[in-house]
């Protein structure tokens, strides 16, 4: 029998707590300080690519700059062999995802004081220049009257370049700004959006936006109002309709300029008689670099809806190459929250959510199909991670270069894409099932975005 796993030295792992796309989450022991903490592991297959590894480093080094009480604090990182680890505070409380789909809406004071609550922490984070990307119920834990937002996993640098552009389209849908799900780059409003989605459905017991599938959600994200919460539970106060629509406007301009900004309008919308004042450029706000925002054309939109929904997945699976599909998460009974998702099985939220159905346009249709296949295919084996990965930028060109009106180049590009597929399929690296399903996805794309 070996002994307990012990990192740095002094951390013994206890037992999981959760399990994320790059890492897994444990309970440990610091021996020397005698205290619980929770220690973040990058899983095997990342800790072997350099790349990875110094994207974990960089998380850590970004997360221990904040110091802020709704941020939890890291404490340390290392390297054990050659796995990389950081230690971080544990937060014992629920999620708010776990307290929403447990307790339904919450009263409009305590929905306003979590919102206002990660406010603050957004504005520690924004201040020195750091984007979440990735606000959402599960990443908010709430300890008693104490709420900390969680995971700065996908955290970017703002101004800073995202990788390749197949890695920076990421998100939850639900919660995903219309810039992210465009394409564009995310800055500090991209976080005030996704707070605005988390505090409508504190409001509302609902998401702004429900489908049939994670394309579908993202695509109403770009096009689609959602309605006050009032609409959905009613007799809400006008105020809170103000700020959440305020936080939701599509157009990250129209959006408080700040986090500090934000909070003020939270905490105006429940003083009646008191009006909210949103000053053009606020102390907090982190300025992005000086340009003109051009409206993202028809295209651009659709596929960034298309490849919202299915990026994280696939850019996870052409990674790693063929194998086992990341883990799922879902919600059971609660835990000590962590940095990741909570480790726990498959189930069902005791509560039924009304589902806002929106149908998609043909080539969102297509390209989130296309997308699914070859996901499907490189899990299975039956596509080759780089013949995955050059059809994925090849139908980016084909819908974000190739304009609604310039039938002739969207015909080049898609005849490109066909020209790819075929060269993967003659080496053999596109095969079975995959093949004939590509295959059909590619005739429906054509007749989509109209080429020959």
């Amino acid at each position: 029998m070996t002994g307990p796993r012990r990192f740095g030295g002094r951390y013994v792992l206890l037992e999981v707590l959760g399990v994320g796309g790059m890492s897994t989450v444990w309970r440990g022991r610091d021996e020397v300080l005698g205290r619980d903490v929770a220690v973040k592991v990058l899983s095997p297959q990342y800790a072997a690519d350099a790349a990875f590894r110094a994207r974990f480093e960089r998380e850590a080094r970004h997360a221990a700059a904040l110091s802020h009480p709704r941020l939890v604090t890291v404490f340390d990182c290392g390297v054990e062999g050659t796995t990389p680890f950081i230690v971080m505070e544990l937060v014992a409380g629920r999620t708010l995802r776990q307290v929403l789909d447990m307790a339904g809406p919450l009263a409009p004071g305590d929905a306003v004081a979590i919102a206002a609550a990660v406010c603050e922490g957004l504005a520690a984070a924004h201040a020195v220049g750091l984007v979440h990307r990735d606000i959402k119920p599960s990443n908010i834990v709430l300890s008693g009257r104490e709420v900390k937002v969680l995971d700065f996993g996908i955290a970017r640098l703002d101004g800073t370049a995202g990788g390749t552009r197949t890695q920076t389209v990421l998100g939850t849908a639900a919660y995903l700004s219309p810039e992210q799900a465009s394409g564009q780059q995310a800055g500090p409003q991209a976080d005030l959006y996704a707070l605005g989605c988390v505090l409508f459905e504190m409001l509302a017991g609902t998401p702004p936006f429900t489908a049939d599938s994670e394309v579908g959600v993202a695509y109403r994200q770009v096009h689609d109002d959602p309605g006050p919460p009032s609409a959905r539970r009613p007799g809400l106060p006008p105020e809170l309709d103000w700020i959440t629509s305020k936080l939701m406007a599509k157009n990250p301009a129209d959006r408080p300029p700040g986090a500090a900004a934000a909070r003020a309008g939270l905490l105006a919308a429940l003083a009646p008689g008191r009006t909210a004042v949103l000053p053009v450029h606020a102390a907090d706000t982190v300025r992005e670099p000086h340009r003109e925002m051009r409206s993202p054309r028809r295209t651009e939109l659709v596929l960034g809806v298309a490849l919202a929904a299915a990026i994280a997945g696939l850019v996870a699976v052409l990674l790693t190459g063929a194998g086992n599909p990341p883990p799922v998460s879902s919600v059971s009974t609660p835990s000590t929250a962590s940095h990741t998702h909570p480790a726990r099985q498959q189930s069902h939220s005791p509560r039924t959510r009304r589902t806002h159905r929106a149908k998609l346009p043909p080539t969102a249709a297509a390209a989130a199909t296309f997308v699914g296949d070859l996901q499907a295919g490189v899990i299975s084996g039956q596509v080759s991670a780089d013949a995955g990965q050059n059809l994925f930028n090849q139908l980016q060109r084909l819908l974000f270069q190739s304009s609604d009106q310039d039938p002739e180049r969207a015909q080049q590009q898609y005849g490109q894409l066909v020209q790819v597929y075929d060269h993967y399929q003659a080496d053999g690296k596109i095969t079975g099932r995959a093949a004939l399903a590509l295959g059909h996805d590619l005739d429906a794309l054509r007749a989509a975005v109209g080429a020959r």
